[in-house]
């Protein structure tokens, strides 16, 4: 039987039926395995039965994807949870007092979807009272432990850090479930979302997705020092908080940790959400179903 045109246009329901099952294997794996934005959006040129307003509405800041070939160092592997308590004990010894009896129990359970491994971050609660104070003391951390640039010209108070509401709410829900001093949570290092920006990356969040902030991937770069060593490696950016530049509430920058062309060594910047690059490589954490 010939396929059916739809009329006033070129378009099949075979080609609609195709591009459905493509957008809905996307869905169902953060996008990757689906049609990808570029994709979809030669299809609409050439064939384009809506309008700009509908595109967004299916693939929110399509054009915000482009393919990446960039990757971990060679070698890099996510730590155990064991591994990544000695290196936060190493480097301070008041963490040997943190509760961290469940963390082995917490780190047996089966990986969800998308998660590479299993994420030891102290929680926020115990660390401190503010979310900015607990970026800087991990900064600190940081610098000691390697060659470090931390936010040149830029300053972090409570006034120019926001969490996001779709971060907040999965923290908070892990602090109040999670026994001992540290959260265990299943996470990626930034490869699921390679070559997004930062809010086409949350465009794409599964339904137990969120993004990381910059206090939890801080704490995952001093746990995992080989994370970043070198120039044509994935960025881990931040898609779990945004950044006022005057501390004026108009939170319009990201945050990301990337190597320094010039400094050659690790760095800590500022740019746009939709800032479009191929190392982009935002960090997200997943809850347990």
């Amino acid at each position: 039987m010939e396929d059916m045109v739809v009329s006033g246009s070129d378009i099949t329901f075979g080609l609609l039926g195709e591009l459905m099952t493509q957008l809905n294997a996307g869905t169902r794996t953060g996008g990757r395995k689906g049609i990808t934005g570029a994709q979809f959006r030669a299809f609409l040129e050439h064939r384009n039965p809506f309008d700009h307003v509908e595109v967004e509405k299916v693939l929110p800041f399509a054009d915000e994807e482009v393919e990446s070939d960039f990757g971990y160092p060679k070698g890099f592997r996510i730590h155990s949870v064991q591994e990544q308590l000695a290196m936060l004990v190493k480097r301070v010894d008041f963490f040997q007092k943190f509760d961290a009896s469940h963390i082995n129990q917490l780190a047996s359970r089966d990986l969800p979807e998308g998660a590479e491994g299993w994420g030891l971050i102290t929680k926020p609660s115990v660390v401190g009272s503010a979310h900015h104070n607990n970026l800087i003391m991990f900064l600190r951390l940081l610098s000691i432990q390697r060659t470090f640039d931390s936010w040149p010209n830029h300053e972090l108070t409570i006034n120019h850090l926001r969490i996001t509401s779709r971060s907040l709410t999965p923290i908070q829900k892990l602090e109040a479930e999670t026994p001992g001093d540290f959260l265990v949570i299943p996470f990626q290092f930034g490869m699921l979302h390679r070559g997004r920006s930062m809010r086409r990356a949350r465009a794409c969040f599964a339904d137990n997705e969120f993004g990381l902030g910059p206090y939890e991937v801080a704490v995952l770069m001093l746990t995992h020092p080989d994370r970043i060593i070198g120039h044509s490696q994935l960025n881990a950016s931040c898609p779990g908080a945004d950044y006022a530049p005057k501390g004026n509430c108009a939170f319009r920058e990201g945050i990301s940790f990337h190597w320094g062309l010039e400094s050659e060594r690790l760095r800590m910047s500022f740019s746009t959400p939709n800032s479009l690059s191929r190392q982009s490589g935002p960090c997200t954490g997943f809850l347990m179903p």
